[in-house]
């Protein structure tokens, strides 16, 4: 683990977990001494509570020992188990590397998948000058509101036929994302679509299926919960359509989710540190108190026979 650490703080990198594979195929020579001590284990704890029994100086020593900040709270107990203990974390640190990998290259080929997508989206066509340094649409951006982790996926892509308010039908390419709408019209002559309406977000998508076989209303609201714009949408059939309705929905169900995990992990790490503030306050008031207790009396630095019954020592 260290000549991980050591390497990525040296370089300036994260940590590679390819770097732990010269460690983990030494774990025959490295672990010698690990084995015979979890053989002998059972045997060291029984001598360790023979000790506390029969020995009344070896129990109060352990007493006073056990009270120093050093110990972090821990008894003896806990120390001895904590080798036996580190070997049982080594196949979790395994699983949790490969999970993460796995993760990783599954993230990669989201990124690529999407890059493509977006190779094949231009912007708005710019109708004024002033407005051309605001028409620029990055889809690569996080997605707002989320986990930085989270990217934006395409969940589904089409051609329909749009009718918005009382113009003709247009034939139109549909990019339905995680968190937003695309519609973008083809280009002739080549593979390529261009952006012809703002991008709609889901969560501001009320979506129904009307009469009409085929057909489904998209109404597109505001903050203030007001309709800023209605379009009716036609697909080449009534199960193309309802599949539509229904990516719609599943859409704005998964972003509703990633919006409650970064909510409570916000709180979840508020809370972390709200605890790690009294910890410290309570190790600043434990302190104080050792530092009272030392000035006075010069015994407190040195291990005194305590009486673990009402006998004494002497008897």
């Amino acid at each position: 683990m260290m000549p991980m650490v050591e390497k990525a703080w040296c370089m300036r990198v994260l940590l590679q977990p390819g770097n732990l594979l010269k460690g983990f195929k030494m774990f025959g020579s490295l672990f010698k001494p690990y084995i015979q001590y979890c053989m002998e284990e059972e045997g060291c704890m029984e001598y360790m509570r023979s000790l506390l029994q029969d020995n009344d100086l070896f129990w109060a020593y352990m007493t006073w020992a056990e009270k120093h900040q050093q110990c972090q709270r821990l008894k003896l107990s806990d120390m001895l188990a904590k080798p036996h203990q580190r070997l049982t974390k080594y196949p979790l640190l395994l699983k949790s590397v490969l999970r993460k990998r796995d993760e990783l290259r599954s993230k990669e080929a989201e990124q690529q998948q999407l890059a493509a997508v977006v190779s094949r989206i231009d912007a708005y066509e710019v109708v004024d000058k002033l407005l051309e340094e605001f028409l620029h649409l990055d889809l690569t951006m996080p997605i707002p509101g989320v986990s930085r982790e989270e990217r934006r996926q395409l969940l589904l892509e089409g051609s329909l036929r749009m009718k918005e308010g009382k113009d003709s039908k247009m034939d139109v390419h549909c990019f339905l994302f995680r968190d937003l709408l695309l519609v973008t019209k083809a280009v002739k002559k080549a593979e390529r679509t261009k952006v012809i309406r703002p991008p709609l977000l889901v969560d501001k998508i009320m979506c129904q299926e009307l009469r009409d076989p085929g057909s489904f209303l998209l109404i597109y609201l505001n903050e203030f919960h007001s309709a800023m714009g209605a379009y009716m949408f036609q697909a080449s059939g009534q199960a193309l359509c309802r599949g539509w309705v229904d990516s719609i929905y599943n859409a704005q169900n998964q972003l509703q989710q990633l919006h409650a995990q970064e909510h409570a992990g916000s709180q979840q790490h508020l809370q972390s540190l709200d605890v790690e503030e009294d910890e410290q306050e309570d190790e600043e008031e434990d302190e104080e108190e050792e530092e009272g207790g030392e000035s006075s009396t010069s015994a407190a630095s040195s291990p005194t026979i305590l009486c673990k019954s009402s006998n004494s020592l002497d008897s």
